[in-house]
């Protein structure tokens, strides 16, 4: 059925009440009947609506000739009342349905406005939790605390919309309360199409959801919100009324990288790449309870985790959040300053140098606590890859179980929110190229069920996240003859495993023979390591062909903290992220060479390793040109180890970052700035970049000296 307005909505919700009256013979009930109906004929009249116009004139006069008599309907007058009312009410329906139904938002004041961002942020919260519950009952229908968890879930919502006379997301929440109140009473078996009418449901009350943030935010406040729930409202109805139909599942925007249809045939080699694909359009083929001995592609989310007291928490506007975060950020650079000033360093005072250290010791513990604040569990970002591993998996028939852990690990809410992305394109890009389809992984003696694994956990001072799957794996000889193929490297190109294992990341790589619609333009990873890249962090690949895959993603704790190595180079001063570096020495001239097509090398513990003279990359005049009497760091860049020569280390320290200038912004080397203690700024370089040539191949081609 199709959505009608609020006025006609409620006078059907009135005629319905007066019917059931008037079968139980309430003769008062016959006026309050032909009342309504008066009403409903004027609204009919009013949006032109010609057949129920009709069809309530009729039965209004056959009421009222049934009203002059005096006494209360027999059996036969009961019948024909239903008889001649449904016409009606299917009438209304049905010219309902020429138009989808919206809504607009008034904004009378800015009570009405922060009652919107509420809802819509609450909103948010109980459709992930609907989300994660469904994903429950697919696997365990029975469940029976799962279930009243999405039931209460959409009674809270369409609650919320209805008090903010939100009526369409009203009725939409309202029917699949019925849907889950129905499973509840044990009246609904929870199948496959019920699963995705849920889904179908959550995604679309996540559209209004959408709608309404832009609106909010847009300068026309005036513009509908229309989302196209009409037929998914009949579908629901329709089960409820056991008559279950196709259902289609459309994944909300943030996942709307997911595959359209799968490939008709399986990779016939292996391969690992991230691909721009459309959204998955449909998942059509409702599905009974099922049966013994037959197979369902399926994925096994995660145990459901523990709801949170939400007593003790309290909602800040994000803008506040980070404007406090700026200015604690000042105040331990003003503290720095103080601290290091010659006047003040210069004292003798026992007594100031105790104030001293005590300003030192609140600065810290409230730039702690500050930063605290943003630093949000990546659990959120964690669940929403459980919906796209299930729908990946069921648009290719694979069966793959996913396994999270560390999901209370925590990061910048900043970070988290940028995480999403990258982490689709390599889940995408296992479920595509690296798991097998049941009949093939059984011929390897496998499973028939795929794993992926997700983990995230503290590791030096910052964040690992670990992508693993037993799939296919990559090739590293395949990987080689296309990365040359394509030109990427040149014929001379002799790098390690994982060196070769890293050309995926290179731009343009693919190792797909021809341009579909699903892959082959040699996008995707390349985004990936751009994405990491620009949240200060760094991806690596290992694989074994046959077995497994590995993604490892190495991030800071946060955005606006690094802790860096100041090092210096001629007169200048730069940092760089200590997440980077893997150790320092000081080189004797023995350990130094250069070796025709690989440039400057260092021999450290028996292996060569590229190195790179911070002061000749970036042009810096230096007094000697010897490299025995500087330092090397070896960092790690683009998922390899460089030795990073400088002219000396400064010392090791926490530093607020910076924006730059737009001047600055344009030069990748360099990823921020920092203000030191002495007023003067540092640039932060960006290991990635400086370890970069532009490729592989200009690498190969690189002279001696």
């Amino acid at each position: 059925m199709a959505l009608l307005d609020e006025s006609t909505e409620e006078l059907l919700q009135e005629i319905a009440l007066e019917l059931a009256f008037v079968q139980s013979g309430g003769q008062s009930s016959i006026a309050a009947l032909i009342s309504s109906l008066g009403k409903l004929q004027q609204i009919a009249g009013a949006q032109g609506k010609e057949k129920a116009l009709q069809l309530s004139r009729e039965l209004g006069g056959w009421l009222v000739d049934l009203e002059s008599r005096g006494t209360a309907l027999d059996a036969e007058e009961l019948e024909a009342l239903q008889q001649k009312y449904q016409p009606l009410e299917k009438a209304l329906y049905a010219e309902a349905n020429k138009t989808e139904a919206g809504f607009t938002i008034n904004l009378e004041s800015q009570d009405d406005l922060e009652l919107l961002n509420e809802f819509c942020n609450e909103g948010k919260d109980l459709l992930s939790q609907v989300e994660q519950g469904v994903l429950v009952l697919e696997e365990d229908p029975a469940h029976r605390e799962t279930l009243n968890q999405v039931f209460r879930a959409f009674h809270t919502f369409k609650g919320g919309a209805g008090f903010l006379g939100l009526e369409p997301i009203k009725d939409l929440a309202h029917n699949l309360e019925s849907l889950l109140d129905a499973a509840r009473q044990n009246s609904l078996v929870i199948d496959r199409n019920v699963i995705n009418l849920i889904l179908a449901g959550g995604d679309a009350l996540r559209k209004f959801v959408d709608g309404i943030e832009q609106t909010i935010r847009s300068d026309n406040k005036t513009a509908p919100i229309v989302v196209p729930t009409r037929e998914l409202i009949e579908r629901v109805r329709s089960t409820l009324d056991g008559n279950p139909g196709e259902v289609t599942v459309e994944k909300h925007r943030e996942t709307s990288m997911l595959a359209s249809e799968p490939p008709s045939e399986p990779p016939s080699e292996p391969a690992n790449e991230a691909k721009i694909i459309p959204p998955i359009a449909e998942i059509n083929k409702p599905i009974p309870a099922t049966a013994k001995g037959i197979e369902e592609p399926q994925t096994k989310p995660s145990p459901k985790p523990k709801a949170a007291n939400l007593s003790n928490f309290v909602k800040i506007d994000t803008q506040k959040l980070d404007a406090l975060i700026d200015l604690v950020g000042e105040l331990v650079i003003a503290k720095s300053m103080v601290v290091e000033h010659p006047v003040v360093a210069g004292q003798q005072s026992e007594e100031l140098s105790r104030e001293l250290r005590q300003l030192s010791r609140i600065a810290a513990d409230l730039q702690r606590n500050a930063m605290s604040l943003r630093m949000v569990p990546i659990r959120t970002t964690f669940q929403k890859m459980n919906r796209l591993v299930r729908d990946l998996a069921n648009s290719q028939n694979k069966q793959i179980c996913l396994v999270t852990k560390g999901e209370d690990t925590e990061l910048d809410r900043n970070i988290v929110e940028a995480l999403a992305e990258p982490m689709i394109h390599m889940l995408r890009n296992s479920i595509d190229h690296g798991i097998e389809r049941p009949a093939e992984r059984e011929g390897l003696g496998k499973s028939a069920e795929g794993k992926i694994e997700i983990e995230a956990c503290h590791q030096a001072g910052g964040i690992l996240i670990r992508i693993e799957d037993d799939g296919r794996g990559i090739d590293p000889a395949r990987v080689l003859a296309k990365a040359r193929e394509r030109g990427i490297i040149d014929n001379d190109f002799n790098g390690n495993t994982h060196e070769i294992l890293s050309l995926i990341f290179e731009p343009g790589f693919s190792t797909a023979e021809t341009v579909t619609d699903v892959s082959g333009r040699g996008v995707g990873m390349d985004v990936v390591r751009g994405s990491i890249s620009r949240l200060r962090g760094r991806i690596d690949v290992q694989s074994v062909v046959g077995k497994s895959t590995t993604f490892s993603i190495y991030l800071p704790l946060t955005l606006a903290i690094i802790d860096g190595m100041l090092v210096g180079a001629g007169s200048q001063r730069f940092i760089i992220p200590t997440l980077s570096i893997q150790e320092s020495f000081k080189p004797t001239a023995s350990m130094l060479s250069t070796l025709k097509g690989r440039g400057q090398l260092v021999n450290l513990r028996g292996k060569l390793i590229p190195m790179i003279s911070l002061c000749q990359k970036l042009k810096i005049d230096t007094g000697s040109a010897d490299p025995s009497e500087g330092i090397i760091l070896i960092i790690n860049s683009g998922g390899q180890a460089k030795g990073l020569l400088v002219d000396h280390l400064i010392s090791k320290q926490e530093v607020v970052i910076k924006p730059m200038g737009d001047t600055l912004q344009s030069q990748p080397v360099y990823s921020g700035a920092a203000i030191m203690g002495d007023g003067r700024v540092a640039l932060i370089l960006d290991p990635d970049a400086l370890g970069r040539t532009d490729s592989p191949r200009s690498e190969s081609q690189t002279s001696s000296n």
